[in-house]
């Protein structure tokens, strides 16, 4: 009984609820150059979008060691 209960109420939710999708988008920073004296990292900024990615030039600079 507790079987078919669970299978009428999967049915109902799979109606009521769409499907859900993992299209995240994210961005995250990738090392073009490192740099010793001064201790600079140069950056350059990638995105990825509904599965098409893409990055910018390297124009970030973040004064640490690397």
């Amino acid at each position: 009984m507790t079987a078919n209960l669970r299978l009428l109420g999967d049915r109902v939710l799979e109606r009521l609820v769409p499907r859900a999708t993992a299209k995240a988008d994210v961005s995250y920073y990738k090392r073009c150059a490192c740099y010793t004296s001064p201790a600079v990292e140069v950056m350059k900024l990638c995105h990825v979008v509904g599965g098409t990615s893409g990055c910018t030039g390297c124009i970030y600079y973040f004064l640490r060691p690397c």
